[in-house]
Order: structure tokens, then C-alpha cells, then sequence
């Protein structure tokens, strides 16, 4: 049988995540406890059940996604995606780089280890269950943990989720707070000591893609952001065809805009990580969503395009300002408005016409679905997206990863739209952060697979086919 492809999913564990899980763990109970839905803020309040239900699943949730994190390396990160995919998936693992999200300098010496996240954590999360306890009052008032009622077994159910889920937090935060060691060097000056988790990444990634069993099973993706010293002198020698990387990365909301010289060229010329990429046949992913993760600064220096009420400005080598701070309601929103938005990745392909390009996340569930509902509304995220991938002048796709909204998924495969794209639309999973979203991975692939029905085959190997067709 002809093997499927997972073109958008992630085998890093908590050696190079620790910090930015914390913080993504942060939001998602932060979303849980004030949600942005009317109907679901209206639910909560009638039914006092409801919220701490949901509280109790959401915690087993990311209790499991910690334990999958904690897996000693790469290799045991695919081997427990490969319980559900069991040999028939060909993978893309992409790689992260996220050494720049907690500074809004490119200059490493500047970038001195001095978070203060346990604090920050520890005090986010008291506040946190706080604010849930404070809802559920009459759930707590006089709490007796031998009792059987409904009320009572709900209570101590919740109460044994938390503080396991903060006993598996807890061994993250100090994981964070020990990370040192030795860096390889690749990649120019380092920090006396300084731990490099995106050289750990490539280190395991190559453990893996030496594994007799899984080479030929696992084609990574290399992260390149800008800012990192050496980046595309490294890119150069080790992305392409039979080399340890045959695609690239980026991830524009950490802090950098698409635009930037080192990955657009100079104005008026071609070069940089994209000439390199469209001379070679080399695919880029890029994610491109308005969530996700984004730089945990309020100010970043921009050498570059960025997106401001609809149009681009350019900015010389300035820090930008955000109006909310990382842990704000709309802060990855606005960061990924500002740096990432689709009129951005226009100007980058009306450049380079034969970039073999995917817009990653679609633009997002929510944005897919008004886009769905709103074909009229150009303007809108994810039709921006559509216009770029059914371009004929150009080889934009774009990929479902992280999607665990079964409605919208049906919703899309029976509109028009689908008809015109699904020759560009690409199957990933997002694994493994998809773990904080979906309470069962194996009932995500599932569903994709009914949903699509024959047209799995399509998008999850026709169409990765030709989107890798240079480089395997």
C-alpha cells in the first residue's frame, strides 16, 4: 500500500519547549475560564456543572500531553505518534526555533536567562483556580470527600486532576529552570552555558533519521529564523534533496516579519533563505494562523514588511510596539495581524512566482469558517489564503494541521470552495501540540479520514506528493 503523508507535525519534546509550554498552558485554561463565545459564557453561568466538567476534561488533556512531552527524545515522540499512524504515514517533522520569543533583541548576549516564569506560573495558576473555584462555590461549600453524590464526586474529581496537572506542570517548570549544557555550535557565538534547544532538536532529529527502521520514514523541516547567527550559510549546506532536511520553516509571529532581507533579499534583487529555496525546488512551511504560538515581547526590532489596517509598512531596523502583553486575550492575534498576515506572503510570492509554498493552519478554524460563510469578504483571513492557492501563477498550498473542529471540516469539504482547492490542500496533524486541543489523536485521524472520505488519498498523499516532489 502506497504510504500517506503527515505534512505538518512536530516530534520536540520538553527539552526545547519547557518555558513556552508553560506559557501556551497558561492560555488555554485562560480561554477556558473566560471564554470569548456569548452562548458559552451564558452556558457557564446557568449550569454550574458545565465549566468544572469541562475544567476536569481539560486537565487530563493536558496531563496526557505532558506525559507524551516528558518522552526522552524524538524517537519516542514518533514511536508514540506511531502507535496510531502504525507505519503508514510518512513524516515531516518541522522544527522549532524559539530562542528569540522572550526578547525583543536579535542580539543573543542580550538574551540573558532571566524570566522570572516559575513565579509568573505559580501565581497564574492560583489565580486561575481560584477564579474557577469562586464560580463553582456552591460545588466546594461544605465538601466531603466520602460523600457519593453527584456534587461531591464531581468536586474531588476535579480536585485530583488538579493537583496532578500541577504536579506535572511543576516538573516542567523546573525542567525550565535546570535547562543548561553544552551547545554544538552550529550556528556561530553561543552563551557560556547557554542551553540551545533548537540545536538539541537537531541532534535528536538526527538520532532519528539514522534509526534503520525509521530513515526513510522521517524527512524533517528546518526552522530558520533570521535573527539566528549563521542561519542560512547553515540552511544552505544541509536543506534539500538526500541532506539531513528537505524543507524549511518559518514562524513569522516569534518576531520577525516575512520581508526580512535574510529570507526576502534585498529589495529589487533576489536572494536570501527564498531565492535559495525557489532555485532548489526546496518547500517552505510557514505557519499562518492567528493563534498559535507568538513573541512573548512587547517590543520587537522589525527589519522588514509588517501589516498595518490593511496595508504594508516597511520598517528600517525599529522596534514595533504591541498594545497587549503575551498572556493578554488577543495578544497572539495581534502579533500574528502585525507579522504574519496573508497580504504579507503576497508581496513574498508575487516575488518569487515559483516558491513552492504552504500556508500553514489555513488561517485557522474560525477563519476558515467565515470564510466559508463570507466568500464575498476578501479582506477576511482565510480568503486571502484561498486567492493565493488558487492562483495559477503560483504553487501556494495551504494545510489542515491542528484542526480539532469536526463541523468545520464537514463544512468545508461540501462547499464550492473545496471543489476549486483541493489539488492544494494538504493533510497534517500538528502533532504533537495538537494533544492541548484534541482529548483523543487517534479519533482526530479518524475523523479526517471519514470526513474526507476518498479524498484522504488526495490530500494526504497526491498532493503532498507533488508539494515534495523536488526533494525526495
Amino acid at each position: 500500500m502506497e504510504k500517506y503523508f503527515d505534512i505538518h507535525n512536530h516530534l520536540f519534546n520538553k527539552d526545547f519547549l519547557a518555558k513556552e509550554l508553560l506559557y501556551r498552558l497558561m492560555k488555554e485554561l485562560k480561554k477556558l475560564i473566560h471564554p470569548e463565545n456569548d452562548d458559552e459564557r451564558e452556558r457557564g453561568i446557568k449550569d454550574r456543572f458545565v465549566k468544572i466538567k469541562e475544567v476536569i476534561q481539560a486537565l487530563k488533556r493536558f496531563r496526557y500531553a505532558l506525559k507524551v512531552f516528558k518522552k526522552k527524545n524524538s524517537t519516542a515522540i514518533y514511536e508514540e505518534l506511531n502507535k496510531t499512524y502504525k507505519g503508514e504515514f510518512i513524516l515531516t517533522p518541522l522544527t522549532f526555533d524559539l530562542t528569540f520569543c522572550f526578547t525583543s533583541s536579535p542580539n543573543r548576549d542580550e538574551n540573558s536567562d532571566n524570566d522570572p516564569l516559575k513565579d509568573v506560573f505559580e501565581k497564574e495558576m492560583e489565580k486561575m483556580f481560584g477564579e474557577i473555584e469562586d464560580r463553582t462555590r456552591s460545588l466546594s461549600r461544605d465538601f466531603n470527600s466520602d460523600s457519593t453524590s453527584e456534587e461531591d464526586q464531581l468536586w474531588n474529581n476535579y480536585l485530583k486532576e488538579k493537583e496532578e496537572f500541577l504536579a506535572a506542570a511543576q516538573e516542567l517548570n523546573v525542567q525550565h529552570e535546570t535547562d543548561t549544557g553544552k551547545t554544538r555550535g552550529l550556528f556561530g557565538k553561543h552563551l557560556p552555558g547557554k542551553y540551545d534547544g533548537f540545536e538539541e532538536q537537531i541532534k535528536q532529529l538526527e538520532e532519528l533519521k539514522n534509526h534503520p527502521e525509521y530513515k526513510d520514514m522521517v524527512f524533517p523541516f528546518l526552522a530558520v529564523d533570521p535573527r539566528r547567527d549563521g542561519i542560512l550559510e547553515y540552511a544552505k549546506a544541509n536543506v534539500g534533496k538526500g541532506k539531513l532536511f528537505i524543507g524549511v520553516k518559518l514562524y513569522c509571529p516569534n518576531g520577525y516579519s516575512p520581508t526580512d532581507p535574510l529570507l526576502y533579499g534585498p529589495e529589487g534583487e533576489r536572494g536570501g533563505i527564498y531565492a535559495f529555496c525557489e532555485d532548489n525546488g526546496i518547500p517552505i512551511t510557514t505557519h499562518n494562523s492567528d493563534g498559535g504560538f507568538a513573541t512573548f515581547s512587547k517590543k520587537v526590532l522589525i527589519d522588514g514588511d509588517i501589516h498595518v489596517n490593511g496595508n504594508l509598512v516597511r520598517i528600517n531596523k525599529e522596534k514595533i510596539a504591541f498594545k497587549t502583553s503575551i498572556l493578554g486575550k488577543d495578544a497572539v492575534y495581534e502579533r500574528a495581524v502585525t507579522l504574519n498576515h496573508p497580504l504579507l506572503w503576497r508581496k513574498v510570492i508575487e516575488k518569487y512566482p515559483n516558491l513552492i509554498l504552504n500556508l500553514a493552519h489555513f488561517g485557522g478554524g474560525q477563519q476558515l469558517e467565515g470564510a466559508i460563510d463570507h466568500r464575498d469578504k476578501q479582506e477576511l483571513w482565510a480568503n486571502q489564503i484561498i486567492a493565493l492557492v488558487k492562483d495559477p501563477r503560483y504553487k501556494v498550498h495551504t494545510d489542515l494541521s491542528c484542526f480539532s473542529e469536526p463541523d468545520i471540516l464537514k463544512k468545508f469539504v461540501a462547499s464550492p470552495v473545496y471543489q476549486e482547492i483541493k489539488h492544494r490542500v494538504l493533510y497534517g496533524s500538528d502533532f504533537i501540540l495538537l494533544l492541548l486541543f484534541e482529548n483523543d489523536f487517534t479519533d482526530n485521524v479518524t475523523q479526517f479520514k471519514k470526513i474526507f472520505g476518498s479524498d484522504f488519498d488526495v490530500i494526504a498523499r497526491d498532493n503532498p506528493k507533488e508539494f515534495l516532489k523536488h526533494v525526495l
